[in-house]
C-alpha cells in the first residue's frame, strides 16, 4: 500500500472516531438538557475507594426488589411522587406509561432474580467526601424511552448536593 493511501485511510478512520464521539457527547448533552428529572433511592454501599480516588459506590433500592426480566436488558415503569422520587410499579412494555410514571432502562442481574441500574459510581472533587456522604438519592435525567443519565446526588430532602 502506498504511503499516501495509508495516510488517507488513517485520516478517514480518525475522522470516523471523532464524529462518533462528537455525536455521543451531543446525545448526552441533549438528554441532560431536556430529559425528565427522576430520583432513585440509594441503598447503602461502600463510600469510597482509596485506589480510584474520590468517588462513591452506588447501589439503588430498586435493585433489592425481585424484578424478573425475560431479556438481558429491559424497561421498568417507575411511579413518581410529588418530589419526583421513582418507585418500581411494573415491568415496561410497548404500552405508553400513565401520568406520574416514567420508563427506566435496566439490566437483568447475572442470577436473573433482579435488576441492576447503571452507573454504580459517582465521581466527585477531592475533599468533598463528607458532603456527599449524606446522599440518599441519585438524580437522573430520563428520556421518553427510559434512557437515563446520572447527573447528581440529592440529600434526604431530595435537594441536589452542590459542591462548595
Amino acid at each position: 500500500m502506498k504511503p499516501l493511501m495509508r495516510r488517507a485511510l488513517f485520516l478517514a478512520a480518525g475522522l470516523v472516531v471523532l464524529v462518533t464521539l462528537g455525536w455521543s457527547v451531543r446525545d448526552f448533552e441533549a438528554l441532560t438538557a431536556s430529559g425528565d428529572m427522576v430520583l432513585l433511592e440509594l441503598a447503602p454501599a461502600d463510600p469510597r475507594s482509596l485506589i480510584q480516588g474520590d468517588y462513591m459506590r452506588l447501589a439503588y433500592a430498586v435493585e433489592r426488589q425481585e424484578i424478573h426480566l425475560d431479556a438481558p436488558a429491559g424497561t421498568i415503569i417507575l411511579g413518581l411522587d410529588e418530589r419526583r422520587i421513582g418507585r418500581f410499579r411494573r415491568l415496561g412494555s410497548t404500552v405508553a406509561h400513565g401520568p406520574g410514571e416514567t420508563a427506566f432502562r435496566v439490566r437483568r442481574t447475572a442470577s436473573g432474580d433482579g435488576v441492576t441500574v447503571e452507573p454504580h459510581s459517582f465521581l466527585f472533587q477531592e475533599g468533598q467526601a463528607d458532603l456527599y456522604a449524606k446522599a440518599r438519592y441519585g438524580i437522573f435525567r430520563v428520556d421518553a424511552g427510559g434512557r437515563h443519565l446520572l447527573v447528581g446526588l440529592a440529600d434526604a430532602d431530595a435537594r441536589k448536593i452542590e459542591p462548595r
